[in-house]
């Protein structure tokens, strides 16, 4: 009877258990988005930070393509579509251009909502010091169907000569953020400058003819770091071969993007937007533990280190927040065992994890189970598994009816999730018995885990 309740307590069949005990969608990583991303070359563009609103157009005055950039409603939030051959963040760089230049032309269309205006910026510098150049608006009683030529005046002084050119253009007010609007939209082709009536030499990618195209690889069912720049190698958020269950993981990098700005890799089930994190996985009970496997690459310490959080929340607010830091390199898979204890039952949990805010570090994580008080995690080729006797003493069996012959790795792990024992086992079809000898192990709490081809189970038992 013991052995009969205990099966029923501990395990269970796949299509039970999984309907009514929910794992975080694809987490092993396997599903991914290839994305195809277009961005200027000889610029920064809003196409390198992941943003949708830069297109490569073929409606062009001369060439093949032209550039449109269109502010969009993306994460919460309004977005222009923007490009720079500058850093926007230091105001520095630019392309060299030793010219004097009375003015700075070019074709454009539009289409600007209500208060909205394009921006377009053309700063001369000599030895640091501005000397020509400003910014220059276009407002809604600008709009243009057609390709219409506009040509600012530099405002340089007679005599003087530039060494440093930069431009841009966005597609909204991005700068005061004032008036901005959803569609908003401005395309730019063949950028000129001038001095009198002479044509000056062309500054490079002028026609906005040269572009560059990546795919970009979008782990399903997750927000992450991608969101904040792609135009980093690394990615902050990589797929890899190096897996543990299937064919794929996700790696995490700490890396630095062109304007030296750190960016941490992060993912995470629910939205990425703000801190802290929101949304994640709906559940309706409390899970006995939670594993995953894990390397680590640790380069070193800045304000927080690689880092995997498992929070649960019950109407908004956290109830319960569990995870490891990782401050030492794991260069073989290890497998964490994440013991949960809570007082009330969550609504909602949260798997967030980050790299840690120094360059160089990284983390690859797969195979994330939440492990229930009832049923087989996975879809286990097992018909029936019964473990006894509750609580084991020196010795713990399993009695495993098998669907057909597979081989099956067995792990004991203490509760702070370091493996003490484990075995590997051909199981035959049909019944086969398990002896576990654990008496020299101290007594108190521990898990073990049953790894099959198809499937992984964690359990807890208690050894006297």
């Amino acid at each position: 009877m013991k052995q009969l309740l205990l099966f029923l307590s501990l395990f269970g069949f796949y299509s039970i258990q999984y309907a009514q005990n929910p794992q975080i969608t694809n987490h092993s990583f396997e599903n991914w988005t290839d994305q195809v991303i277009k961005s200027l070359q000889d610029y920064r563009d809003s196409g390198d930070e992941n943003y949708g609103i830069i297109e490569q157009s073929n409606d062009a005055v001369h060439g093949q393509y032209s550039v449109k950039l269109q502010t969009t409603q993306m994460y919460g939030d309004l977005a222009a579509g923007y490009f720079v051959n500058f850093d926007p963040d230091h105001f520095t760089g630019g392309v060299p251009y030793s010219q004097h230049v009375d003015s700075i032309c070019g074709y454009y269309k539009a289409h600007l909502i209500a208060q909205d205006s394009a921006l377009f910026l053309a700063i001369l510098k000599y030895n640091g010091t501005v000397v020509g150049g400003r910014l220059y608006k276009f407002g809604a009683n600008r709009n243009a169907n057609n390709w219409t030529r506009f040509c600012y005046p530099t405002n340089m002084p007679a005599g003087v000569v530039s060494d440093t050119l930069m431009i841009g253009a966005a597609s909204s007010n991005a700068i005061d953020e004032i008036g901005m609007e959803n569609g908003s939209w401005i395309q730019f082709d063949s950028i000129s400058l001038k001095s009198g009536n002479q044509l000056l030499p062309a500054i490079p990618n002028y026609s906005f003819e040269n572009w560059d195209e990546r795919t970009i690889s979008y782990p399903d069912h997750f927000d992450s770091s991608l969101k904040w720049d792609i135009d980093t190698n690394p990615l902050s958020v990589e797929k890899v071969s190096d897996a543990t269950d299937g064919n794929f993981a996700v790696k995490l990098n700490t890396v630095v993007n062109q304007q030296q700005d750190t960016i941490v890799g992060a993912i995470t089930n629910g939205i990425i937007d703000n801190w802290p994190f929101s949304g994640g996985l709906a559940l309706s009970q409390i899970p006995d533990a939670i594993s995953w496997d894990y390397k680590v690459h640790y380069a070193g310490h800045a304000d927080f280190d690689p880092d995997v959080q498992f929070i649960f929340k019950l109407n908004g607010q956290e109830i319960g927040n569990f995870g490891r830091t990782y401050q030492n390199d794991v260069s073989v898979y290890q497998h964490e065992i994440m013991p949960i204890n809570l007082t009330n039952v969550p609504d909602t949990l949260q798997f967030n994890a980050f790299s840690g805010n120094f360059p160089g570090n990284w983390l690859i994580i797969d195979n994330i189970v939440i492990d229930y008080p009832a049923g087989i995690t996975d879809n286990l080729n097992m018909q029936q598994m019964i473990a006894y006797p509750v609580p084991a003493k020196d010795h713990m069996h399993l009695k495993i009816t098998a669907k057909q012959p597979e081989q099956v790795q067995i792990s004991l792990f203490d509760i702070n999730g370091r493996e003490v024992w484990k075995n590997t086992y051909d199981l035959q079809k049909g019944k086969n018995l398990i002896d576990i000898n654990i008496s020299k192990l101290p007594s108190g709490t521990y898990f073990y885990r049953f790894k099959a081809k198809t499937g992984m189970v964690n359990k807890k038992f208690v050894k006297l």
